[in-house]
């Protein structure tokens, strides 16, 4: 489609606008700061009003009829999400497509830099005669798009490419995402200047502020160290590149983005790599080549975009959702199956009135302290409960009298699991079930008559989001029969799910265990950026939201974290100044050892009711009504 586009390359630092014609050539620029910790509306508000300069330089005649964004990932490019891109806190899970086209009144498309660009290059680039291809940009971050069969490769929540944080080195530095030894960690510009200050401090030489570009500038001039930097950026792309082509058999990858400018540098260690770690015959026709759009690519892919996007109508309006079932949705959802492992009735505790709690398996977090250690994993376990082993004499090969070292693999599970049938004490017994929605219903509906006015369904775990379809199933069942619906999470999931769940809940039990991202990952082994973001994003959304804080001991329990939690909380708009806090047990010991597992909360003891008392008037001081337990 020939029209006048923008297009726009939105980095961790800077954003870059381009306007280009109908002969898809950039015929004006513009650039500015990023300023991502500043919100989602001062980069929308810049960025209308770079639009309207670069609307000058239109033809009298012409008009804008679309624009294109790019941003690095994750990002939900059918909602017109940013997710969580770990170069722009500030910005996660903002709704950047549906902004912009409010503001801007033109279709408006959102897509991941790398694969923005990626189009760019297959388009208008060097890629213009492949079949296939991968880009990989570098600059602030690290990622890539696939190119397969003239078709992006997108994987299921559009983060196929996501290369920049595969682990090259698990002793390796601290990357931006959390993890270490990360491919960013050697190939970003940002990471380029800190490892040759890194060297040269090392080699005690002095030397004043140096970019990624003087780095590249100081290798081609026979620096040594910025050489040493610049072959372990390149050897660590090669790398990338090897087990991408292994995995993909794709011949050509292009490379772009700022740091890519160092071209040899970078690209010929990296092809030296390919050969020790890739077979002979499907490395040896591998092509790594520079971009020749250089910052040129992502602008153009935008602008692909933009001329490519399906009609919309940009201003929708939102509509009271529909709780009424046809016969083939119902029959849809009663066949959605998931993985339970308790159904709790007449339940008094994790939201108002009488609860029908059903316990869905499976959750991201390793809590050190969690008192349901079986719902983690989302697969079915055994069980084996030694204090209610009453050696019935059953089988001639009796049950091993240390349970405690009982190991589940095949030999032990052919064995036991036949016991589970037959135990009459359910020492031996299976924890989770593969079972129809509509079966679970029919348990839940067998309690209607005990809910009054307040009770329900509450969706529990382990993490309910963690099957996210099971859990859409039983709240759309239920709220079809006018039973309200809670849920408990952890809130560590994908924006999209929350959304799909939105309409169908009536009380969100949020647990939030720290503001500390460090402390949080530490006892978690999951940090906290994403939950934090989702707290913010449910606010914002006027979600029935109401936060628990957990109170453990030797975690969060002392005065300073629970003023920082409560300063956190309180900060947050459209947020419920309603807190449950939920104070630390032991009741789940025995599950531990019924899985073989040692308990790493062993040195903690309950807390004293003055201890609780304390926690309480810190909340209460910062306008928090608080109750104690969920």
């Amino acid at each position: 489609m020939s029209s006048w586009v923008i297009g726009i390359d939105l980095g961790g630092t800077k954003i870059e606008l381009g306007l280009v014609n109908p002969d898809n050539e950039i015929v004006a620029r513009h650039r500015i700061p990023t300023l991502p910790k500043q919100g989602v509306k001062s980069v929308v508000k810049r960025i209308h009003q770079s639009v309207k300069k670069l609307e000058k330089f239109l033809p009298v005649d012409a008009k804008l009829e679309g624009l294109g964004i790019c941003s690095p990932g994750p990002v939900d490019h059918e909602t017109g999400t940013l997710l969580d891109p770990p170069n722009l806190a500030g910005l996660h899970n903002a709704p950047l497509r549906d902004l912009l086209q409010q503001t801007l009144g033109i279709p408006v498309a959102l897509e991941h830099d790398a694969k923005a660009a990626a189009l760019g290059e297959y388009h208008y680039g060097i890629g213009q005669d492949a079949n296939s291809m991968v880009y990989i940009v570098v600059g602030t971050g690290v990622g890539a798009a696939i190119i397969n069969n003239g078709e992006l490769l997108r994987g299921q929540h559009n983060s196929a490419g996501e290369i920049g944080h595969i682990t090259l080195d698990e002793q390796g530095e601290q990357c931006s995402c959390g993890r270490v030894g990360c491919v960013e960690t050697f190939l970003s510009g940002p990471w380029l200047e800190k490892r040759y200050h890194q060297l040269v401090a090392h080699n005690d030489i002095t030397i004043h502020d140096v970019t990624a570009r003087d780095v590249s500038q100081l290798a081609m001039s026979g620096d040594p160290c910025a050489q040493q930097v610049m072959i372990q950026a390149g050897e660590a792309l090669g790398k990338a590149v090897s087990m991408t082509t292994m995995m993909l058999n794709i011949d050509l990858f292009v490379i772009g983005g700022s740091v890519a400018k160092a071209g040899d540098l970078i690209i010929e260690p990296a092809r030296r790599k390919l050969d020790d770690h890739t077979y002979g015959s499907v490395g040896c026709g591998v092509k790594i080549v520079a971009s020749d759009l250089d910052t040129d690519g992502p602008i153009l892919g935008c602008a692909w975009l933009a001329r490519n996007l399906p009609e919309i109508d940009i201003i929708v309006e939102t509509k009271t959702p529909s709780f009424t079932l046809s016969e083939s949705e119902r029959k849809t959802l009663e066949d959605t199956e998931g993985i339970v492992f308790d159904i709790q009735r007449f339940s008094l505790h994790d939201g108002p009135g009488i609860r029908t709690n059903v316990f869905l398996k499976g959750c991201a977090l390793r809590c050190k302290w969690c008192s349901n250690p079986e719902s983690q994993s989302p697969q079915p376990q055994l069980m084996l409960s030694a204090k209610k082993c009453i050696r019935c004499g059953q089988h001639e090969d009796a049950c091993q009298d240390n349970w405690s070292s009982f190991v589940q693999n095949d030999e032990t599970i052919s064995k036991y699991s036949p016991r589970t049938q037959t135990c009459p004490t359910e020492a031996v017994r299976w924890i989770g079930e593969r079972r129809r929605a509509g079966d679970v219903f029919e348990e839940i509906r067998r309690d209607i008559p005990f809910y009054g006015d307040s009770g329900g369904l509450t969706l529990t775990g382990g993490e309910p989001t963690f099957q996210p379809r099971m859990a859409e199933a039983l709240a759309r069942l239920a709220k079809a029969e006018n039973i309200p619906v809670a849920m408990e999470t952890a809130g560590h999931t994908r924006w999209k799910i929350f959304d799909r769940l939105l309409p169908y809940l009536d009380l969100i039990l949020y647990d939030v265990k720290h503001i500390d991202p460090f402390k949080h990952k530490q006892h978690t082994d999951i940090s906290n950026d994403l939950i934090l973001a989702n707290l913010n994003k449910l606010a914002e959304n006027s979600a029935p939201v109401r936060v628990r804080v957990p109170l453990i001991p030797g975690f969060n329990t002392c005065d300073v974290d629970m003023h920082i939690i409560a300063q956190h909380l309180v900060t947050i708009n459209g947020l419920e100044k309603s807190v449950g806090l939920l104070p630390y047990h032991t009741f789940g010991h025995a599950k531990y050892r019924a899985l073989s597992r040692d308990y790493e909360w062993t040195d903690q003891s309950t807390l004293a009711d003055d201890e609780i008392s304390q926690c309480t008037k810190i909340f209460e001081s910062y306008g928090f009504s608080v109750t104690i337990g969920s």
